[in-house]
């Protein structure tokens, strides 16, 4: 399903010459249309001294919110930051840009990195080459997403500051259940399990860490990369990016996958790693206890059921999907049964 955006191909064109440095040949842009919150651009860029890229830019386009604000300059600036010998694997990113007249919202430009990124939908558990690959090759795929939680999370965030949630909280959990708890008729999901979900999760928080970690905020097998190698050719979609308990993380990573597998009806695919398998690996990595995975769990499902609640609505207003679409119905679902999972 593609970001709902109207564009002038040759125009667009035009302006990203104008705007790349020294102002290169810019081939055809192809709008694939791909991603939830953003709209993306490919196009190939030649300059006169012989060098040629492909190159994506990433566009705030102002038809198409999924979230209150978008957070592009943040993800460019860590990408930035990530791309300087941090071990985790981004694509280079070649500037950014705050004026909407540009591109009609706020982008910045990365290059297009090859491989291959497992399916949401139709589901990888369903269909394409994540169900294609034998049992072994799917375990080593999961393994390498875990590893490069673990990448992450073993970063010294100390200087990364301005990847926190803002607000005036205590901690970042707390900014974020009070950025949720403001937005909730943005998001537009059925107000009492998430008014349900919301009082729990504030009743249960567990103690802050006490040396926040970076986390990557939207970390499953869908914003990566992989090369024909199955190891991570680029990690992606750091625009919920924030700091916080590692453990947010890794309940995001099962938790996606739950839902793509038993949130949707589909069982789940031979020889990828469960859930007390996925927890002793990271256990082992990053050398702590995992103490506090069922709060983060609820804390994955609340926030999920937010994101497809709105992308549902803005989907239907546009008349990409029909009245039985039936993804925020999925999520509220897994919600419900999370919550009734953690209080017995």
């Amino acid at each position: 399903m593609p970001v709902p955006h109207q564009r002038d191909p040759e125009l667009t064109r035009a302006r990203l010459r104008a705007w790349l440095p020294g102002r290169p040949d810019v081939g055809p842009v192809s709008i694939p249309g791909s991603g939830f919150s953003t709209e993306t651009l490919i196009f190939e860029a030649s300059w006169a001294g012989g060098d040629r890229r492909r190159l994506v830019a990433r566009v705030a386009g102002p038809g198409h919110r999924l979230y209150p604000r978008a957070r592009l300059d943040v993800e460019f600036r860590l990408m930035k930051l990530l791309g300087d010998g941090s071990g985790v694997p981004v694509p280079a990113v070649h500037g950014y840009e705050d004026d909407p007249a540009v591109l009609d919202g706020p982008f910045f430009v990365m290059d297009h990195v090859d491989g291959r990124t497992p399916a949401d939908l139709p589901s990888y558990h369903r269909e394409g080459w994540v169900a294609d690959l034998p049992e072994e090759d799917r375990a080593r795929l999961w393994w390498a997403g875990v590893e490069t939680l673990w990448r992450v999370h073993r970063l010294d965030a100390s200087g990364l500051g301005f990847a926190a949630q803002p607000g005036r909280g205590a901690s970042d959990l707390e900014r974020q259940l009070d950025h949720y708890e403001r937005h909730l008729d943005f998001f537009g999901a059925e107000p009492d399990l998430a008014g349900h979900a919301l009082a729990w999760l504030r009743g249960h928080r567990p103690p802050a860490p006490p040396a926040p970690s970076l986390l990557w905020g939207d970390a499953r097998l869908g914003n990566m990369i992989f090369a024909a190698s199955g190891r991570p050719a680029a990690v992606l979609d750091w625009e919920m990016t924030s700091l916080g308990d590692p453990e947010s993380d890794l309940a995001w990573f099962l938790y996606l996958d739950r839902h793509l597998s038993e949130g949707i009806g589909a069982e789940r695919l031979p020889g990828l790693p469960g859930r007390e398998e996925t927890v002793a690996r990271y256990e082992k990595l990053s050398g702590r206890p995992v103490r506090n995975l069922p709060y983060y769990e609820v804390f994955a499902g609340f926030r999920l059921m937010l994101i497809t609640a709105r992308l549902t609505r803005l989907l239907r207003a546009n008349g990409t999907v029909g009245p039985g679409f039936p993804l925020a119905r999925n999520t509220a679902a897994l919600l419900a049964r999370t919550l009734r999972g953690v209080d017995g």
